[in-house]
């Protein structure tokens, strides 16, 4: 959290972005440790205001940002693993690896993209099942 405080121009103006990532993050860590998956789920609104966030940033990362990222959340599933579990479990690695790198801030915005995106899959993929 502290990284992207510091990476973002103006932190004030964020501070509704920063409180939401704030609870995403505690919720992988959650799910990542065995919590149900619904607790990932924060309505629409949220869901609107980080991707709107985030797109104010969307041509700020390049091909070495997304390629670093990519290698902590594309992973293989075991067989009989949950695939949702599997990827919120990446993502929550890939959040303490990144943190731990303290990698450009261009890397971060990527991945919270991608978390956002890897999250909006999940809850559809909820929403259809029976």
């Amino acid at each position: 959290m502290a990284r992207v405080r510091r990476a973002l121009p103006r932190p004030r103006a964020a501070a509704r972005f920063l409180r939401l990532l704030e609870r995403r993050l505690q919720r992988l860590e959650a799910v990542a440790s065995g919590a149900d998956a619904k607790s990932l789920l924060l309505g629409p609104r949220d869901e609107a205001r980080a991707r709107r966030f985030l797109a104010a940033r969307r041509d700020a990362w390049d091909d070495g940002d997304e390629t670093l990222v990519r290698a902590y959340l594309d992973g293989w599933t075991r067989p009989g693993e949950d695939k949702s579990r599997a990827a919120v479990r990446r993502l929550a690695d890939a959040a303490r690896a990144l943190a731990a790198l303290e990698v450009r801030p261009q890397t971060l915005w990527f991945f919270l993209w991608e978390m956002e995106s890897i999250l909006r899959g999940l809850r559809r993929a909820r929403a259809s099942k029976p």
